[in-house]
């Protein structure tokens, strides 16, 4: 699949309006600045949180790869961990490509039957930048180390000595919490840093992100 093929799908956050006793589907300015800079050619529409019924819109507007992205805590709001959650196991179905950013991440885990757990106190995951560890990253990378950044109140608890068939741990936080994962016979990448926010990664996330949507 070229750049040009590629009709990618944004899951959004649910968020309040102030003033309004609605809820309303949000996607940060940052996503479409990172797509126009990063991957030009891709064409992209936001998802909606509609529950089971976004697979007519994923047919309708012919989608083939999809972003889980950040916000909203895990388990928050039954609305949009429906949708995301039908994404996923239909994107696994038809073999299509899934990145998963901070929470899409941990969606990706708990459909994988991985531990969700809060976050170590020995070290901040909430704004602010750390170190992780690369083990055997689903790229060719010169470093062991990158700094990234970290937004998130949730953690992925996973072992080292794990057989899991499905995911692959890659990259590694100092108080041993998963940040990388990818899947070895299905087209799914997760990290739990945004590539979409300004960081010294930026360069490694868009040599994963192009291996997983373009191979």
């Amino acid at each position: 699949m070229n750049g040009k093929d590629l009709r990618l799908g944004l899951t959004m956050r649910l968020v309040e309006a102030k003033g309004y006793n609605e809820p309303r589907d949000a996607l940060a300015h940052d996503w479409p600045v990172y797509l126009h800079n990063t991957f030009p050619e891709v064409k992209w529409l936001p998802v909606p949180n509609i529950k089971d019924k976004v697979l007519d819109y994923v047919e309708h507007w012919q989608l083939n790869g999809f972003i889980l992205t950040g916000g909203n805590n895990l388990f928050e709001n039954e609305v949009r961990d429906k949708t995301e959650l039908t994404l996923l196991a239909y994107a696994i179905e038809h073999d299509l490509p899934v990145l998963g950013v901070c929470r899409g991440l941990q969606l990706i885990c708990h459909y994988f039957n991985q531990n969700i757990v809060s976050c170590p106190s020995q070290l901040n995951h909430v704004a602010k930048d750390h170190p992780v560890q690369l083990d055997g990253p689903p790229v060719d990378w010169h470093e062991e180390y990158l700094q990234v950044n970290s937004y998130h109140e949730s953690c992925i608890s996973y072992s080292k000595n794990d057989n899991n068939l499905y995911l692959t741990p890659f990259a590694w936080s100092e108080d041993g919490m998963v940040e990388g994962v990818y899947c070895k016979n299905k087209k799914i990448t997760g990290v739990m840093w945004h590539p979409e926010r300004n960081n010294p990664s930026a360069e490694f996330d868009k040599k994963l992100i192009r291996k997983l949507f373009w191979g």
